[in-house]
């Protein structure tokens, strides 16, 4: 093991310093968001939303029910009397994406647009959507009774999305708060060794040794043992350095098991820096071979926090909601819940029903004065009681939860408001900005210990502002960050060295073709591959052809890349098409990349592989949409198709890279970026494709920067290794 280097400890000058650049930096990222949602929601027209995926028009509630947390659930569909068919067009919304329904109303260009009701999308289906309402109605007033009645014809508008960033701001109070600076104490009074350690304070340490460790998933690798005993050896914080494939989330499932299974009373939240991040972990914690009956000798609930409408469906039973209002004492929550529903039933609006063209619905009978307002007032009570009786139960099933899980942003939650925890678990933790992690780590006893898995070789988390502040008054140990792109991984990283973290060196994705490139470029060649994926093939598949020796390589290769050099094979602005989006307008797209992807599919599909093993990724929304358009019409949604951003943390047998750019300049753009590529590179398991303009990639020779070096190197390899296929228009 390295030894830890020891910073120079900062003072209560500059931690503050620090924190106020945390701030600054928030509220950049915030402006930036704000700034880019109001442009568009103020100066596009509803039509112009809706053919970028940002809207939908034309529709009505067809029904308003309760929903988990008395929620008001509003289902929209499209309006038969105004729409020909019942299916959204393309759209971007989302479960756990902030919209606001509207009143449709025709305005003039450059009017302010009609304000609604917001909430969050909680299901997405071809010809439906279901909002859940944030307030209680209009006004939203809990102590006055309101109504909440819909127009008949209404639209659904995606906006930005705040809570984040107030969430990470009073994160920095309460760290503020926490060592004492808003009272001038000295910070030698103290006395959390784990904040002291992430701040660089007093180095952190680590026990010689551990009690012997009893595997519950006896399939692990020395480095993935080494890397928990690691994590149970730390007295405040460890780092888990996982590159693609190395088992990281696996590893951190059984360290959770491990430590509910050797103290009956440790107490751990287990984070992630997305709702998919968290999910993996939770559906390996209760779905691993011997991990459930661990989990019931030990009697350890696992809980996870969050809105219902971000968590996957086959977790729902893990829920908080679900275990509130499914346990005995919740009999009495779900016949409120019942009563509200048959209220509501009678209050929904016929003139919604007609709108959509149910011509009978005009002859309903609906309650109307003073009886409407009545039963308006009897839903405010039940809604009111529902909550307290939600909240009762909630306190009751998390007081009993051993492991709670959520996302960071989630840990601030007012459910774990007063709630402390032994361990706190981040994964993904080099996708997470600090301030974000900061809102769990918060969350630790006075004796807390904090562990951070991730590669902080793959994509920083995703920062919209592009301002970077200057470093100013600098000194070693504690650095100000520039910009979010700085973790908390990297930063301890750079504070203490390789010491505090240990190395997953060994991977189970891709055959040792595909990983060679990545593994001298980005790991120091220290990763292996495992047998079970060293010399994997796409023949080995059952659905695919056998090779022989009359066949092309082209099909059959781990590495092929298609070289467009001197092809004239040029890329394109997004704005220089037709129908260019002013949203992509910094955009670009190739429409020959796409030929020649699309040529490489059917060779694919004409030798048995699956469509649903393919995917096929780019660096440009533009592109995305391009290759979405053409390949959807042949191959529909089973195909996967998106950005490399989308792609970290998954995989697919074969991965097919256009890489768009092909300019007389030598112009790269996001290509760049090296830990980009490295998730580009690193998701395919028996095929990687590269299709690109060797030429651009490679540069001027007297342009010798780091990106520029590290592509030709790439490009090198490709000519050494893959299939090489020179291709023309």
């Amino acid at each position: 093991m390295k030894s830890v280097r020891t910073p120079i400890p900062p003072d209560a000058e500059h931690i503050q310093k620090w924190i106020e650049r945390q701030r600054e930096l928030i509220d950049l990222e915030r402006n930036e968001e704000r700034e880019q949602n109001a442009l568009l929601v103020s100066k596009c027209a509803p039509r112009f939303l809706e053919r970028n995926g940002l809207a939908l028009l034309g529709l009505y509630a067809s029904s308003i029910r309760i929903g988990q947390g008395a929620k008001l659930l509003v289902d929209l569909e499209r309006s038969n009397a105004i729409h020909s068919s019942s299916q959204f067009p393309p759209h971007t919304f989302r479960p756990g994406d902030v919209v606001e329904i509207r009143e449709s109303k025709s305005t003039k260009k450059g009017a302010e647009l009609p304000k609604g009701d917001r909430g969050v999308v909680f299901r997405v289906k071809e010809t439906q959507v279901t909002i859940a309402l944030d307030g209680a109605g209009k006004g939203s007033d809990e102590d006055k009774p309101v109504e909440y009645d819909l127009a008949p014809v209404l639209q659904l508008v995606k906006l930005a999305n705040e809570v984040t960033y107030d969430r990470m701001d009073k994160s920095m109070t309460a760290l503020m708060r926490n060592l004492g600076l808003e009272k001038g104490q000295e910070l030698a009074s103290l006395s959390q060794p784990v904040i002291r350690c992430l701040f660089g304070l007093s180095p952190p340490t680590w026990s010689n040794s551990v009690s012997e460790i009893s595997w519950v998933n006896p399939n692990f690798n020395k480095a993935q043992q080494s890397a928990i005993e690691f994590a149970l050896r730390s007295d405040q914080l460890a780092l888990i350095h996982g590159p693609p494939g190395t088992g990281k989330t696996t590893v951190i499932a059984e360290f959770v098991l491990q430590l509910v299974r050797r103290n009956p009373k440790t107490r751990v939240l287990v984070c992630g820096a997305s709702n998919l991040a968290v999910d993996n972990l939770l559906e390996r914690v209760l779905f691993t071979p011997g991990y459930k009956e661990v989990l019931q000798a030990t009697d350890s609930l696992v809980t996870r926090i969050g809105h219902p409408a971000r968590i996957m469906d086959s977790l729902t039973n893990a829920t908080l909601d679900v275990q509130t209002t499914m346990s005995s004492e919740g009999q009495l929550v779900r016949d409120i819940a019942k009563e509200i529903d048959e209220i509501m039933s009678m209050l929904s609006s016929s003139k919604s029903a007609a709108r959509a063209g149910n011509k009978s619905a005009r002859n309903a009978q609906r309650p109307k004065g003073a009886e409407r307002r009545k039963l308006w007032e009897q839903v405010r009570e039940l809604r009111k009681e529902y909550r307290k009786r939600e909240q009762s139960l909630t306190t009751n099933v998390l007081q009993r939860a051993r492991i709670v899980m959520a996302t960071c942003h989630g840990a601030g939650s007012r459910q774990l408001q007063s709630t402390e925890f032994d361990y706190v678990i981040i994964d993904e933790a080099c996708q997470a900005v600090e301030p974000t992690c900061w809102t769990a780590i918060l969350k630790l006893a006075q004796h807390g210990k904090l562990i951070l898995a991730g590669d902080h070789l793959q994509l920083p988390p995703t920062v919209k502002a592009k301002k970077s502040l200057d470093v100013v008054g600098d000194r070693a140990g504690l650095h100000l960050p520039s910009s979010l792109e700085t973790t908390l991984f990297d930063r301890l990283l750079d504070m203490y060295g390789d010491g505090c973290k240990v190395l997953l060196s060994t991977q189970y994705r891709m055959c040792e073709e595909i990983m060679a490139f990545p593994n001298e470029a980005m790991y120091e060649s220290r990763l292996k591959a495992a047998d079970s994926c060293r010399a994997i093939r796409l023949y080995d598949l059952d659905s695919v052809d056998k090779p022989t020796e009359e066949d092309d390589e082209l099909w059959s290769a781990p590495l092929v890349f298609y070289d467009t050099t001197g092809s004239g094979m040029l890329e394109k602005m997004a704005d220089d098409e037709p129908n260019g989006s002013l949203l992509q307008a910094t955009s670009r797209c190739n429409e020959n990349e796409v030929t020649l992807v699309e040529r490489h599919i059917r060779i694919l599909i004409e030798h048995g592989v699956p469509v649903s093993d393919i995917a096929v990724l780019s660096p440009y929304a533009s592109q995305i949409d391009l290759l979405s358009t053409h390949l959807r019409h042949s191959y529909g949604t089973m195909m996967e198709v998106g950005t490399i951003d989308g792609m970290q943390g998954r995989e697919k047998e074969v991965v097919i890279v256009s890489l768009v750019r092909s300019n007389e300049e030598f112009e790269i753009g996001f290509l760049c970026e090296r830990r980009r590529l490295n998730v580009a590179m690193t998701r395919a398991k028996r095929q990687l494709v590269i299709v690109g303009d060797a030429e651009t990639l490679q540069g001027k020779s007297q342009d010798k920067t780091e990106a520029r070096n590290y592509l030709r190197a790439w490009i090198d390899s490709l000519h050494t290794n893959a299939v090489v296929e020179m291709s023309s228009v």
